[in-house]
């Protein structure tokens, strides 16, 4: 027979079981209702999202609390945890967490003699807003965290209202899955202990860097493209970090992704790119949104990547470099890498991102000042048979890419030397052909030139 501790368990479990259901249902209706007063109140938030207490975290809980001499009745007891339901309001920074309590305390407004706070248009939701917050935890960190109560029918649920930035969520789960998995060990560990305080502080740190980068964003106290090229940097670093552990994790060895990450950051800061959005400081959120999401999930390396459809290729460009990116990327592990993790950041279907990113590509290895100015001096003396000459520059492109074989092509240092390359033979067009007859003769020995250059520059 098992220990009286575990019979009570067992019957707490099992309650927990049985009522489930209705408190899923309960705790939806509370996502419902903290979503309807943030749009009241027009406070930005990301998500809200909510959670019933799991089976295996309520048996640790009891454990490690003692609640078998505190409770009598294990039924009892699952009414009166705290956290039974848990709802988080996520947002971007942790200055936003205040800002989002204050307008729960406005909300919140009318008292009842139980010291709860309640609001006359939904009385049956009610916090408790006395307290302190943020509340001081007993690992030193603070934590915006609210006890609440839900009346069910004649019956009072309580709930854990939580508000963490993403920087904070993160950190939640390094604390959830570090400390409280080796609670008693880390206990005596004063190395870890510190380390942990120390990535703690340097969240804080990002937390304050963010926040400065996307004031500066939305206020464009900053030239944009030194905005971009900031926002670019910060979140290559958060990409590269996230992917990496997961290859190591998965692969055991260490993978050197920099430059895919650079690269990819580069296209979702890139207008007409990922988000399909002008707006920077949206671009960010949204991959900061992404990425903290991936940082939560398992990608599965080292997999063939399947098309949806086959891909609709617009131009010569994209015609030539296309079927070779399709079919390298699921034979040589770096061009399978490369895509893999710009799938993972993109939020739509594989095939749609492929096409886009593609028309990417192209532009990025033709777009610098030098070539703007060239462009339109090339256009002003060859009018519509411009068009022909940057065609084919282009073409000669994607040839050279195919031959050389390599995705360091496609990073991003080697897009900054493409693009030196077309500024330089452009200068060289503009200055020797004036004429449509000229570029005809003198096409073939340009375009041979232009060649050698990019794969001196690329090889």
């Amino acid at each position: 027979m098992p220990l009286a501790e575990f019979r009570y368990i067992e019957k707490a479990l099992s309650t927990l079981d049985k009522e489930r259901d209705q408190l899923e249902v309960i705790s939806k209706l509370l996502q419902m209702e903290f979503t309807e007063i943030m749009n009241l109140h027009t406070m930005e938030y990301l998500n809200i999202t909510t959670r019933v207490k799991g089976r295996d975290s309520l048996k640790e809980k009891i454990l490690r609390q003692g609640y078998y001499k505190k409770y009598n009745d294990p039924i009892r007891l699952i009414y009166q945890l705290s956290d039974l339901i848990g709802v988080r309001i996520e947002c971007r920074f942790e200055q936003d967490e205040r800002a989002i309590y204050k307008v729960l305390k406005k909300h919140f407004n009318v008292r009842n003699d139980d010291g709860y706070y309640y609001n006359e248009m939904n009385p049956n939701v009610k916090l408790s807003l006395d307290e302190r917050q943020p509340q001081k935890q007993k690992n030193g960190f603070k934590i915006f965290r609210i006890d609440g109560i839900v009346t069910d029918t004649n019956n009072e649920l309580p709930f854990e209202l939580q508000i963490k930035s993403l920087v904070n969520s993160f950190w939640g789960e390094i604390e959830h899955k570090i400390i409280y998995k080796n609670y008693n060990f880390l206990l005596v560990d004063d190395l870890l202990i510190e380390m942990m305080h120390s990535i703690k502080n340097n969240l804080a740190l990002l937390d304050k860097q963010l926040l400065t980068i996307y004031r500066n964003v939305e206020q464009r106290q900053t030239d944009e493209e030194y905005q971009r090229r900031n926002l670019e940097d910060v979140m290559a670093k958060m990409c590269n970090d996230v992917f990496a552990k997961q290859l190591k994790e998965q692969l055991g060895m260490n993978v050197n992704i920099k430059k895919a990450c650079q690269t990819i950051m580069k296209y979702t800061f890139f207008p007409n790119g990922m988000l399909e959005i002008q707006n920077i400081s949206d671009s960010l959120i949204k991959a900061l949104e992404r990425i903290s999401q991936i940082s939560n999930e398992q990608v599965e390396f080292n997999v063939p990547i399947i098309f949806s459809r086959e891909p609709n290729y617009t131009n010569k460009f994209a015609q030539i470099v296309g079927p070779y990116f399709r079919d390298v990327m699921n034979k040589e592990f770096h061009w399978n890498l490369f895509f893999k993790i710009l799938f993972e950041i993109e939020p739509q279907d594989s095939v749609d991102d492929f096409e886009k990113f593609l028309g990417f590509l192209e532009q990025a290895y033709q777009t610098s000042s030098s070539i703007t100015r060239l462009k339109k001096i090339l256009y002003s003396q060859l009018e519509e048979h411009a068009d022909e000459v940057m065609e084919t520059l282009m073409e000669t492109v994607a040839h050279t890419i195919v031959s050389i074989d390599d995705v360091e092509c496609i990073y991003e240092n080697n897009i900054t030397k493409v693009a030196s390359v077309i500024a330089d033979t452009l200068r060289d067009i503009t200055v020797q052909i004036t004429t449509y007859d000229q570029w005809l003769t003198q096409k073939e020995g340009l375009i041979e030139d232009f060649k050698q250059y990019l794969l001196e520059e690329l090889s």
